[in-house]
């Protein structure tokens, strides 16, 4: 069973991607924050590595990934203040003739609102989307950020 708190790394084509286990959404999945680097494989300083810069947040199967030994638990650290605030998510449809997502669906835990042009600081905003295992390796392995997206 995963704990709020827990870290786990994934092994990628360069490395050890690592993250942390920030909350279950039931609708959608596990949130976890990912953070930025690539690691050798080997043992790490896993409370220096949670307080490195968060690269994105993104929802992934955790408990699914984690029965299928497809991450590896390697350690709890309490969620900082930071890791405990619940972010604004964006969401959108994109046109599938332009690619373009014309109006944004952004949302918290209580409301939703639209917005049709977004601004730079937006588009920072995690995505709404759901990564599995090898997504999740190719966006830590490329660089991916939210704001990066082809929509």
């Amino acid at each position: 069973m995963v704990k709020v708190g827990d870290v786990f790394y994934i092994n990628t084509t360069k490395g050890r991607g690592y993250f942390q286990y920030v909350k279950h959404y039931p609708r959608f999945s596990y949130l976890i924050r990912v953070f930025e680097g690539i690691y050798p494989d080997e043992d790490q300083n896993i409370a220096g590595i949670v307080h490195s810069p968060v690269a994105f947040l993104i929802f992934f199967p955790l408990g699914a990934a984690d029965r299928r030994k497809l991450v590896h638990k390697c350690g709890h650290v309490p969620l900082d203040e930071e890791g405990q605030k619940i972010p604004v998510f964006r969401n959108g449809v994109p046109d599938p003739q332009t690619n373009r997502v014309e109006v944004w669906c952004f949302s918290d835990e209580e409301k939703e609102w639209f917005v049709e042009n977004i601004t730079d600081e937006q588009r920072k905003l995690p995505l709404k989307i759901i990564a599995n295992a090898a997504s999740l390796i190719y966006k830590i392995d490329n660089g991916w950020r939210p704001e990066n997206h082809p929509w």
